[in-house]
C-alpha cells in the first residue's frame, strides 16, 4: 500500500507540473509571436495552439520567433511523455488485474491466511501443504516485505499459495486479502520491525474489527519472540500465540536430561508419512461411543479398535479451550474437571494421519 501511495502521490505531482508548464507555455508563446504571428494575436490563440502542438505537433503552422520554436518543441516533448505516460499506466491496471485474478483463487473464503513473512515462513507453508496436513487449502500470504516468488515457486507446495504486496497492519490490505474470512490465520512475527509483537498485536486487532460482530471467527494464532507479551497478543484477540525461542529451550533443556529426545519431537513436529503427527478428533469424526466413559476405558476402546494402516494412540482430551493431557482418574485443574468424556470434548491423539473414529462402537 505504500508503495501505490506513492505512485498516486507522483501521478499528481506530474499533473500539476503538467498544468502549471502549460498556463507558463501559453502565456509565453502569446508573449513571443502576438505581434509577429497572426495566428496568435491574442492569449486564445495562443493556448489553443499550445494544444495543439501538445496532441499533433506543428501541421501547418510552425511558430516564427526562435522563442515560440523552442516553446513549441518543447510542449511537443512533454505531449509525447504524456501519451507514453497514460498508456503506461493504462497498460499496467490491465496487467495487474490479469495479475491479480492469476494470483487469488477463485474460493475467497475458507483458506488458510498468513499475515507477515520471514524465513520461518517456507518452513510453514511445506508443513500445511504435506500430504498429512491440508495439501489442497488455498494460502494467501499479505506481507509488505519483497519476496522472491520465483525461487519459492520451484517446489511443489507453493502451487497454491498466493502472495499479497501490502501492510497487513491497514485494514484496506487485509479487506482486500479476505484476510477476514480466512478460517485460520497465522501472524509471523515481523524480524525487521523495531517490536515485532506489538506489530502483531496491531494486525489482530485490525482483523477483529473487520469480523465485526460475525459469529465464523477464524482462528488466529500468531508468532510472538518476547513472551512477556503474551497477554498483549490474547486480549487483541489472538487465540494461540506460540513463542519458539520458549519452547526451544525447553525442547534443549530436556534432551539434555533424556537421550534421543529430540527424535521424538521431531517426529512429531513434521508431517511426513512415515512420522506419527498429534491430531485432535473432533466434529463429524469424534467418536460418540466414548460419551460418559473414564479416559482409561476410551484408551481401551481405541486399542480394541485399532486401525493397522493408522493406529492412533490416545494422548489427552480437549475441553473448553483447554488441553488435559494424560488426564488423571478425577483430575480437576484450571476450572475444568475430567471424569468421563462428555458431548463438546475432542480427543487428542497420536497416528500417521488424521484418524476418522466416528466408526467406534
Amino acid at each position: 500500500m505504500k508503495l501505490r501511495n506513492i505512485k498516486m502521490n507522483a501521478l499528481a505531482a506530474f499533473a500539476l507540473i503538467f498544468v502549471i508548464v502549460f498556463i507558463l507555455s501559453g502565456i509565453g508563446l502569446y508573449c513571443l509571436e502576438h505581434n509577429i504571428n497572426k495566428k496568435c494575436e491574442n492569449i486564445f490563440d495562443a493556448f489553443w495552439l499550445t494544444t495543439v502542438f501538445l496532441l499533433s505537433g506543428f501541421e501547418e503552422f510552425g511558430p516564427i520567433s526562435m522563442g515560440g520554436r523552442f516553446i513549441s518543441l518543447f510542449i511537443f516533448i512533454l505531449g509525447a511523455a504524456l501519451m507514453v505516460l497514460i498508456t503506461g499506466h493504462i497498460a499496467s491496471v490491465f496487467v495487474y488485474k490479469r495479475f491479480w485474478e492469476a494470483k487469488m483463487p477463485n474460493q475467497y473464503e475458507k483458506h488458510i491466511a498468513i499475515c507477515n513473512w520471514n524465513e520461518r515462513g517456507d518452513k510453514i507453508i511445506n508443513e500445511l501443504h504435506a500430504e498429512q496436513a491440508e495439501p489442497d487449502t488455498d494460502i494467501i500470504v499479505v506481507s509488505d516485505k519483497i519476496i522472491n516468488e520465483d525461487e519459492l515457486r520451484k517446489h511443489k507446495a507453493y502451487e497454491k499459495v498466493y502472495f499479497v504486496k501490502g501492510d497487513p497492519t491497514l485494514h484496506e490490505t487485509l479487506k482486500s486479502s479476505r484476510v477476514h474470512l480466512a478460517k485460520s490465520i497465522i501472524i509471523l512475527a515481523d524480524d525487521d520491525f523495531p517490536d515485532s509483537d506489538a506489530k502483531s498485536a496491531l494486525i489482530a486487532i485490525a482483523i477483529k474489527s473487520l469480523m465485526g460482530a460475525s459469529e465464523n471467527k477464524p482462528h488466529i494464532v500468531a508468532e510472538v519472540i518476547n513472551h512477556r507479551k503474551m497477554l498483549h497478543l490474547k486480549d487483541a484477540g489472538v487465540d494461540e500465540i506460540v513463542c519458539s525461542t520458549d519452547y526451544g529451550l525447553g525442547i534443549l533443556a530436556q534432551c539434555t536430561l533424556y537421550d534421543r529426545l529430540s527424535e521424538a519431537y521431531e517426529h512429531l513436529l513434521q508431517y511426513t508419512p512415515e512420522t506419527n503427527e498429534l491430531y485432535i478428533v473432533s466434529g463429524e469424526k469424534f467418536p460418540k461411543a466414548v460419551y460418559n466413559k473414564t479416559f482409561k476405558e476410551a484408551c481401551d476402546l481405541l486399542n480394541n479398535n485399532r486401525d493397522p494402516n493408522n493406529p492412533a494412540i490416545l494422548l489427552g482430551v480437549r475441553r473448553n479451550d483447554h488441553v488435559i493431557l494424560n488426564p488423571m482418574e478425577g483430575w480437576e485443574g484450571e476450572g475444568d474437571k475430567f471424569e468421563t468424556f462428555q458431548e463438546g470434548d475432542a480427543l487428542i491423539v497420536m497416528a500417521y494421519d488424521l484418524p476418522d473414529l466416528s466408526h467406534w462402537k
